[in-house]
Parts: C-alpha cells; structure tokens; sequence
C-alpha cells in the first residue's frame, strides 16, 4: 500500500483542499493517506517554511503548493506503477 502523507501547517486553507482531493482520489485508488502539522517539528519548519502543502509518497516529495485533482492522481498512479507488483498484474491483464 502506498503512503501518502499531506505536510501542512496551523490554518492553511490550500493544505485542506488538497486533504479533499486527496480523499475523492483515495475511493478510487487505494493508499494511506495522514496529514502532519509540521508546526511542531523545528527540523521539517525549517526545511519546508510555508512551501505547503508538500504531499510525500512513499516518504519522496511529488508535489508541493498549488495542485488539481488530476496532478494528484497522476502522482498516485505512478508511485503504483513503481511497485513491482503492479507491473506484474498490468502484464497480466494484457495477457
């Protein structure tokens, strides 16, 4: 399963949009999904400032500030294609 964690910070209203596209695209391709407020992490402040919100999968940065639905969704389905797995089922699939 994929992991896909969404960097925010106290009261930013772009970090929730993103939270619900994240969840809209989630019923369609299964993955982890956490928020983390980075507010309390001086390390991650210092390393992010206000570029959120940052979305991680699989603990590597894909996006960052301003993103659609179908940016999201695209970063998803590649990090998918990534694990070895499903290149096996695609292969499958095309018999």
């Amino acid at each position: 399963m994929i992991d896909v964690p969404i960097l925010s910070r106290h009261d930013c209203h772009l970090c929730d949009v993103v939270e619900r596209m994240a969840k809209h695209v989630q019923a369609e391709v299964p993955f982890t999904l956490t928020r983390m407020n980075i507010d309390e992490q001086a390390d991650l402040v210092a390393r992010y400032g206000n570029r959120v919100p940052v979305v991680l999968i699989d603990q590597v940065e894909a996006l960052s500030g301003k993103m659609t639905e179908g940016d999201f969704r695209r970063a998803v389905k590649r990090a998918r294609w990534r694990q070895p797995i499903s290149r096996i089922l695609s292969r499958l699939w095309r018999g």
